[in-house]
């Protein structure tokens, strides 16, 4: 029985059209697209050349290309020149490992459905290799490393590929709008999350004017009323809201929460960011001025 050697005619011409389909790339060279699927075991089997140089390249060709993907989408020029981040640096490294972890990218092969294709030695078929998520995993950079190698290492085109073989645009805006920024800040640590962005040239840095008791008086219950007022200015528009509390640290607190979700887009947890410039700050939850009431029965 002659062994087979290669991806027949059907299977080259599939793996093509799926790695076409899938990255915008079409692998040219048979000789190239036969060593993608090759497996160390069955090179070895048949004195061939194995992917593994194609996924040590695919490897760090993703890498590159998801950093500099991140950084566009999150990084840019302070007003100082200085170059900032809209998330910690921790969580871009979760970012970039949630996007090329060997369960994601095996999770993507899996989908295109080609690692049928994959040319596997003797005792990798008998043990079922082809299903672990590593080989998975490695399939996938080799596919990259082949576009690589040869594109000639074209940029525009490497990162064409990765973008949407990852489809890392919609991938990176859930995991920025819809997990990071959520979990970024609250109203216990507002304050100090505001000043660091301001630091970091997404906005100007927030003043806090504040209105006390002496002027506004006491609740029903005896408690002093705080009143405090903050705005930024960010590169799209004014900010500018208003807490009354209770506690003057807890309206500086809210107020600078309500800032930051209108700032990053994101929903609080109270009620419409846009309904009412001033809140009140009571037993742990912000409530709309009732004095805004007008406002509220228009919009709604």
């Amino acid at each position: 029985m002659i062994r087979r050697m290669y991806l027949n005619g059907h299977e080259k011409f599939e793996a093509r059209r799926i790695i076409q389909e899938k990255t915008g790339y079409t692998i040219k060279s048979s000789s190239i697209l036969n060593q993608v699927f090759r497996r160390s075991s069955f090179a070895a089997e048949t004195g061939q050349n194995s992917n593994e140089i194609f996924e040590f390249i695919g490897d760090h060709v993703l890498s590159f290309f998801v950093v500099k993907i991140v950084s566009k989408r999150c990084g840019s020029l302070s007003l100082t020149d200085d170059y900032t981040f809209r998330i910690r640096e921790n969580r871009f490294t979760q970012i970039k490992q949630a996007l090329v972890n060997n369960e994601a990218l095996a999770k993507i092969i899996d989908e295109w459905d080609i690692a049928k294709y994959l040319l596997l030695g003797s005792s990798d078929i008998k043990n079922e290799v082809g299903k672990e998520t590593k080989v998975k995993a490695d399939l996938f950079e080799a596919i990259i490393g082949a576009i690589a190698v040869e594109s000639e290492w074209d940029s525009k085109t490497l990162e064409s590929a990765v973008s949407k073989a990852l489809d890392i645009g919609e991938k990176i805006s859930a995991m920025i709008e819809n997990d990071v920024m959520v979990r970024y800040f609250d109203i216990d640590n507002a304050v100090t999350t505001l000043k660091e962005i301001a630091e970091n040239g997404q906005c100007t840095m927030p003043k806090y004017e504040f209105v006390g008791p002496e002027y506004i008086g006491y609740d029903s219950d005896g408690n002093p009323k705080w009143a405090c007022t903050s705005h930024i200015i960010n590169d799209k528009t004014a900010i500018t809201k208003q807490v009354l509390s209770s506690s003057k640290k807890d309206a500086k607190n809210a107020v600078a929460y309500l800032i930051l979700c209108e700032h990053f887009g994101i929903q609080n947890k109270y009620g419409p960011n846009d309904w009412f410039a001033s809140w009140i700050y009571k037993n742990g939850k912000l409530l709309p001025d009732r004095k805004s009431k007008a406002e509220f029965d228009r919009k709604e």
